[in-house]
């Protein structure tokens, strides 16, 4: 079976609403989204080559391009937090498998030390610590439905870095209950993460 991408559902997580003209009229048809797997899910990718996606709650959604100031903004916070932890457990790529029905491709997450990765598997949520989401053009899906899966799966830490001029800041969620996390945390950063310090942020 085909499996419609976000983009084609109207993103919608659980119901699909498509409108059809019948001579004048326009008519709503609505129906189930078939929710998949992650194996479901790979396989699909294997098989009709499917890029830039990810599957969150058994949904894929489509992964919009990123332009510069999300490149920078990533190896910047990488570099940084890469220079506060044990060497060998930070990363800017890579899927990290949250359960069944979740896939993601975090910009940059950070793994326990000594935890032995399978090369040819993705990542196992239960290793990793702390999360970070760059958002520029994805912020609904990540502060959405993508947190929450983060939290379900009891990915302690999560980092949602919005680098544009207006706003410059970084929130860190903390403390994962069921699919919010019950401390949040500002910090202002300025534009693409030129002001973020790490350390400051982990100390806090």
């Amino acid at each position: 079976m085909v499996v419609p991408s976000a983009t084609a559902v109207g993103r919608c997580a659980g119901v699909r609403s498509t409108s059809v003209r019948i001579g004048v009229r326009s008519v709503s048809v609505t129906g189930e989204i078939h929710r998949v797997t992650v194996d479901e899910y790979l396989h699909i990718v294997r098989d009709l080559g499917w890029e830039s996606t990810e599957l969150i709650e058994g949904v894929v959604y489509d992964v919009t391009p990123e332009l510069g100031r999300h490149t920078v903004t990533v190896m910047r916070v990488f570099r940084l937090l890469d220079a506060h932890v044990p060497a060998g457990t930070a990363f800017n790529a890579g899927s990290i498998r949250l359960g069944p029905r979740s896939l993601v491709d975090p910009d940059v997450y950070v793994v326990d030390e000594g935890v032995l990765l399978d090369p040819d598997d993705a990542v196992p949520g239960g290793s990793v610590v702390l999360v970070v989401e760059v958002t520029v053009t994805s912020q609904v899906r990540d502060r959405g439905p993508k947190l929450a899966a983060y939290a379900r799966a009891g990915v302690p830490e999560v980092w949602l870095v919005d680098p544009r001029p207006e706003a410059g800041e970084l929130l860190r969620h903390r403390a994962p209950v069921g699919s919010t996390y019950r401390k949040i945390d500002r910090f202002s950063i300025g534009e693409d993460a030129e002001a973020l310090d790490v350390g400051q942020i982990l100390a806090h």
